[in-house]
């Protein structure tokens, strides 16, 4: 007795240093979270306020989800107060999140907290309270996570010592080092979660621009903002402005008696280059004062019918409608002279047009512009570094405006002149239906040919006969002729020379991608998105584009709604899309390459170049890729503790689908076996890949097996399924399961192998790698 009681005395601390690893996993999140509460004060009069706060330690290598998380089926960071009789709280403040990607998720950003974090809530004592000791409870539900696994969610309960003393007893301020630290951390409310607008300024994403104005002085960043304003005059979308300029001038001129003064067509175009800048300004106060713009406001359906509409009230103008015009008691109150300031006025408005009609078209600058001016919060210098935007972009306009509005020293005859305002105003009614373009969906080309051909018969017809001199009548014809030609080139069968099959953007083609080693082309639009329609017809369609994108999984992301909690919203959180199209290159390991990050339209040779810069894996032969094929030899042993293989236990469990499957039946068979739960982000990352394994190895005698370990059961774990499919066996665990497998149900994913006669052979724990998985389960199916 007393030799047996000396082994066992001798092998009891090799059992704890062996059994201690087992012990410490059989814990869930607790073990890596520690919560503490503070109060501000330390005593309370009845009738008082004072301030909670709950402090979360949460262990170094680990996180836990935001309170809102990023993806739906995550566990929350919560906090519950539940207050004595006789005190009251207000709604819990959580600090913003971090935005981090990890092993598990490379090509989405989670929101999670790290290191310490304070959850506070203000607090106030009824005047009727009674005095003396008191708790308040607080219920805290977690769940941690490294950057492989998760462990099982947790809910920790503290008491919050609290005193209530009389009015006239003196009380003084408590734990300031805590809540000057509360303080200190971002509110949660300060982060935009907004899904109402495509540009996102938040994040801390990168942007080029936004850092070089950073780091430069004032009279470079001015100098190089008016430069640029220039260079954005070379961009298609503020070509339509140079007609509609052209026509605006031209009809003032035309109203005027005698010869115009270049002096006044000057003043005439500075008041319209100043519309613009004014528009431009504002944008720069909005950006400093709210730190960001709904810039999709500038491109949706209800603004384009406004702007269509606007275009149209100018095009009626132009064929003698009506003439815009002040009251003549308001021309008399402004002027004495004989020339109306109905023109100064016009110019004016039409200037503030033309700044909304050109802001979405010249996203990318403007967008790095805004995220500088957001970053400053001066109004003053979002003001100043607009106006000089704008003046730099209205420039052109100046000289066009001021030379356009002195046609009137050409050719006296007015027939002329009034044909070429109609002239300018078939071109305004064109500029109508071109911002209608996202509206008119498969109708579109329909709508331009009958456009194009009534204009051409009209010009052909009805004008060019009415107007002298006559030669001008043959400068009709020819742009009737003109357009007779684009209609009839628009009625003629497009040959589309190649188109890309792109697919529908899901969380789940992403992972795919990854685990296959594909490059991914993600193409952010919307249906009201013009620019995005340009890159389909007239990049996308490129041959050599085409023939590049084989070798990437290409995918759409449709940001038209991208409604709260969306896949579409997630996205544009996670990818930090300001603005629509944005195209979006991942590399074959699931990096994005922000460096190539497109937004707005390209030439096909240049975004050519853009993809042959991301580089295939090494040793891709072409646009399928290399897939692994190592040939090592994995012992026949437990993969995580090199323990002799073990019979798997023969139980019999329950279908998610109902029926049964026993272990038993596998025998001949090898057997992936992933325990996993809805909780589990890992667990999510690894479906891909074990839809993989199973086409890929099923024929050969691989059968893929998941077993949830969720305590609600099939009600937690279809719908999760719905979303997430899986295209293997699914099996839903009970309390015993997970023991019988010597599984530890607190920490996933665990994901086993059983060879054929039923032993289990392998053993891991978190996330692994598909090349991993391949050589184990080719060794089993080869013995």
């Amino acid at each position: 007795m007393r030799a047996n009681r000396s082994i066992i005395a001798a092998a009891a601390p090799i059992l704890v240093i062996l059994l201690l690893p087992v012990l410490t996993l059989a814990q869930g999140s607790e073990r890596v979270v520690k919560a503490k509460g503070y109060v501000s004060v330390d005593a309370v009069h009845p009738g008082d306020m004072f301030k909670v706060a709950v402090a979360l330690e949460v262990s170094e290598g680990y996180h836990i989800n935001a309170h809102h998380p990023s993806l739906e089926f995550l566990i929350p960071t919560s906090v519950k107060l539940e207050p004595p009789q006789g005190i009251s709280f207000a709604d819990e403040t959580y600090p913003a999140p971090k935005h981090r990607k990890f092993e598990f998720s490379p090509d989405a950003e989670l929101a999670v907290h790290d290191g310490t974090l304070f959850v506070t809530a203000q607090a106030q004592a009824d005047k009727t309270i009674p005095q003396g000791a008191s708790i308040i409870r607080a219920l805290v539900t977690i769940q941690a996570c490294n950057d492989s696994q998760c462990l099982a969610p947790a809910d920790l309960t503290i008491e919050i010592p609290i005193n209530v003393v009389a009015v006239k007893q003196a009380i003084k301020a408590a734990n300031a080092e805590i809540f000057a630290k509360a303080a200190a951390q971002p509110d949660s409310s300060s982060v935009a979660e907004s899904s109402a607008g495509l540009v996102e300024y938040q994040g801390g994403s990168k942007n080029s621009v936004a850092d070089q104005l950073a780091t430069g002085g004032i009279v470079s960043i001015l100098l190089g903002v008016f430069v640029a304003g220039l260079l954005l005059n070379t961009t298609p979308c503020v070509y339509p402005i140079i007609p509609i300029t052209i026509g605006f001038f031209v009809n003032q001129s035309a109203a005027q008696e005698g010869k115009p003064k270049i002096s006044r067509t000057f003043f005439m175009a500075s008041m319209y280059v100043l519309g613009m800048a004014l528009t431009y300004s504002l944008l720069g106060v909005i950006a400093a004062k709210s730190g960001g713009l709904f810039g999709a406001a500038l491109q949706n359906p209800i603004v384009l019918i406004v702007l269509a509409g606007i275009m149209v009230a100018l095009s009626l103008s132009m064929f003698g409608v009506y003439e815009f015009k002040l009251p003549d008691a308001v021309n008399r109150m402004a002027t004495s002279s004989t020339q109306s300031t109905s023109g100064m006025l016009g110019a004016f408005v039409m200037g503030l047009t033309m700044g909304i009609v050109a802001a979405p078209c010249i996203g990318p600058f403007v967008l790095g512009l805004l995220v500088h001016v957001g970053t400053k919060g001066s109004a003053a210098y979002g003001f100043l570094l607009f106006f000089v935007l704008a003046l730099g972009l209205g420039l052109p306009y100046l000289v066009l405006g001021t030379f356009s509005g002195a046609l009137k020293t050409l050719p006296r005859s007015g027939l002329w002149m009034v044909a070429v305002r109609k002239v300018f105003g078939l071109v305004l009614i064109g500029m109508a239906l071109y911002f209608l373009m996202p509206l008119m969906g498969a109708a579109t080309n329909y709508v331009f040919i009958s456009f194009f051909a009534a204009s051409a018969l009209y010009l052909l017809f009805w004008e060019a006969g009415r107007t002298k001199p006559k030669q001008f009548g043959w400068v009709l014809r020819a742009i009737g002729i003109g357009a007779a030609a684009i209609a009839i080139v628009m009625v003629l069968p497009k040959k589309i020379e190649a188109e890309i099959p792109w697919q529908p953007y899901t969380e789940q083609s992403l992972a795919e991608a990854r685990n296959a080693g594909r490059g991914v082309i993600i193409d952010t639009f919307a249906d009201w998105c013009i620019p995005c329609k340009e890159l389909d017809q007239a990049t996308f369609t490129n041959a050599e584009v085409k023939r590049e994108a084989e070798r990437f999984v290409t995918l759409k992301l449709d940001l038209t709604r991208s409604d709260a909690g969306s896949e579409a919203a997630r996205a544009k959180e996670r990818f930090g899309i300001r603005g629509v199209p944005t195209v979006i290159f991942i590399d074959h390991e699931g990096k994005e390459r922000t460096e190539l990050r497109l937004e707005g339209f390209e030439k096909p040779s240049v975004f050519l170049g853009r993809m042959k810069r991301v580089e295939p894996p090494a040793g891709a032969g072409g646009p399928a890729l290399a897939k692994n094929t190592a040939d090592t030899k994995a012992p026949v042993t437990d993969a995580t503790s090199g323990a002799p293989a073990e019979p798997a236990p023969e139980l019999s469990l329950n279908l998610l689908n109902g029926g049964t499957l026993k272990f038993e039946s596998l025998r001949g068979r090898v057997a992936l076996v992933d325990f996993w739960a809805t909780w589990c982000v890992p667990c999510l990352s690894e479906i891909p890949m074990f839809n993989q394994l199973k086409k890929d190895y099923q024929a050969r005698g691989l059968e893929v097996i998941a077993i949830s370990l969720d305590e609600e059961g099939a009600a937690k774990v279809k719908p999760f399924v719905k979303a997430h499919p899986m295209d293997y066996t699914q099996v839903i665990g009970d309390q015993s399961t997970a023991p019988a497998f010597k599984v530890d149900d607190s920490t996933l994913p665990v994901t086993i192998l059983i060879d054929k006669q039923g032993r289990i052979r392998f053993r891991h724990i978190g996330i692994t790698k598909r090349d991993v998985f391949e050589t184990e389960i080719k060794q089993l199916l080869d013995e």
